[in-house]
């Protein structure tokens, strides 16, 4: 889950519906008992056993898995590299939907920089902050020890969107940003960490 993003599940509330409906369903096969006796009854359990997979695989869904958490950080890492590839492209949107889906990862962000890179008027702009977010992500899943730094994964993320932001300009020397300039500029001066007075 990405903290300060209300992101919700889609399976997750057709899931809720789903249950409301078996629930109600179980409940009238209970009242059919009352009145005609033992038939309905195996229908009841078939229903409350449906109810508690359906359940389950919910769960399952909102969990992500080790080998999950690997591909994320190893695709963060890759769009550092090619950011234009389209195939990188597909994979890094896919982890960027499942981390902010997944509730047991709670990436921490800083809200002025995430505010600033998704406003920056620039050619790749949702690029910019998704790798900010997959890459804080990312820090906290190799770096499990200081999940809870908020400055510590600021820094690393701003790091990466600076690698990206460089990929990008090797291969469009005119995609430039003068917030991605300055804070380039910093880094060279050995200052990047001036940039994280607005994080908490």
């Amino acid at each position: 889950m990405v903290a300060n993003r209300a992101y919700r599940s889609v399976s997750g509330d057709h899931v809720a519906v789903d249950s409301q409906r078996i629930t109600h369903a179980v409940f009238h096969h209970e009242e059919e008992v009352m009145r005609g006796g033992n038939l309905a009854l195996p229908w009841v359990l078939v229903l409350c056993c449906f109810s508690t997979a359906v359940v389950q695989r919910a769960v399952a869904q909102d969990t992500s898995t080790p080998q999950e958490r690997a591909q994320w950080a190893e695709v963060t890492h890759e769009l550092e590299r090619a950011p234009l590839d389209d195939e990188v492209n597909k994979q890094g949107e896919a982890a960027f939907k499942r981390l902010s889906d997944v509730h047991d990862v709670h990436v921490l962000l800083c809200p002025a920089l995430l505010s600033e890179f998704n406003g920056m008027k620039y050619v790749y702009p949702h690029t910019i902050t998704r790798q900010y977010m997959l890459a804080s992500g990312a820090f906290q899943i190799e770096n499990p020890d200081k999940a809870a730094d908020a400055r510590a994964t600021a820094l690393a993320a701003i790091e990466s969107v600076l690698k990206t932001y460089q990929a990008f300009l090797k291969q469009k020397p005119d995609a430039k940003a003068k917030q991605l300039d300055d804070l380039l500029k910093k880094q060279s001066q050995g200052k990047l960490n001036d940039a994280l007075k607005q994080c908490p």
